[in-house]
């Protein structure tokens, strides 16, 4: 498994994308789902910025790894307080946005683009799972 530690602020976005973009092309991985696993990397990134040390420095880290073939994931890891995000009820898409209660358009984002999504406390720190199935590339013997 491969990881890549920072400090959670948004100049380091660039860098955890360019590491899970190296790992999930590694992996087999397609240019769209390229782009729909960036996507789902920033959103999670995003709030931990925002949210996850409040007005405290922290670091984020991020780890990339294959579950089969033809499955990428990542894990999003902080140390901050608990907080698990898909305890959180889905937003009412039918509402008119000024009727919304703010908040879990993200995490509704994130469960919609990727296969599974986890959440587990270990040692003190939130651990987020995302994985996304694709078709793996035919290996040269046709299989």
């Amino acid at each position: 498994m491969e990881r890549l530690r920072l400090p959670a602020d948004l100049a380091s976005l660039t860098s955890f994308r360019e590491f899970v973009e190296r790992s999930a092309a590694a992996a087999g991985a397609d240019p769209e789902l390229l782009s729909t696993i960036g996507l789902v990397l920033e959103e999670l990134l995003v709030n931990h910025v925002r949210h996850a040390y409040g007005s405290g420095k922290g670091d984020s880290e991020v780890a990339c790894f294959r579950r089969a073939p033809g499955h990428f994931c990542i894990e999003v890891v902080d140390e901050a307080a608990p907080f698990n995000p898909l305890e959180h009820a889905s937003p009412d898409l039918t509402a008119a946005p000024e009727n919304r209660t703010p908040g879990g358009l993200g995490i509704h984002l994130v469960r919609s683009l990727a296969d599974e999504v986890t959440y587990r406390r270990e040692e003190g720190k939130n651990v987020v799972t995302v994985c996304f199935a694709f078709a793996p590339a035919p290996t040269r013997d046709g299989g």
